[in-house]
């Protein structure tokens, strides 16, 4: 049985014949299901916070890291698809 994008989840320019873009959606979902990130702007720098969770116990602590540096003076917290946002840190470390 097909899933619910039935073909038209294959890419972001595909529009389902009711108007929907599903990789969008997915996108969401993946950002839903992620911890919290936030960052507060205070008068002597930037303070990133992210929620901290476990999903399995075979997994090693510290090995899903939501905050990263990009460089000496900036850095990114995340939400999402971890693998996403390692491309993400990755292009703003060389640029």
């Amino acid at each position: 049985m097909a899933g619910t994008g039935a073909g038209y989840d294959l890419s972001v320019t595909t529009f389902s014949p009711d108007g929907r873009v599903f990789q969008v959606e997915y996108a969401g979902k993946a950002v839903e299901n992620s911890g919290t990130s936030i960052a507060i702007c205070c008068k002597d720098g930037v303070i990133f916070a992210v929620e901290k969770f476990l999903n399995s116990k075979m997994l090693v602590p510290g090995t899903i890291k939501r905050t990263f540096p990009v460089s000496r003076n900036s850095g990114i917290a995340v939400a999402g698809m971890l693998a996403d946002s390692r491309q993400l840190v990755a292009r703003a470390r060389s640029e």
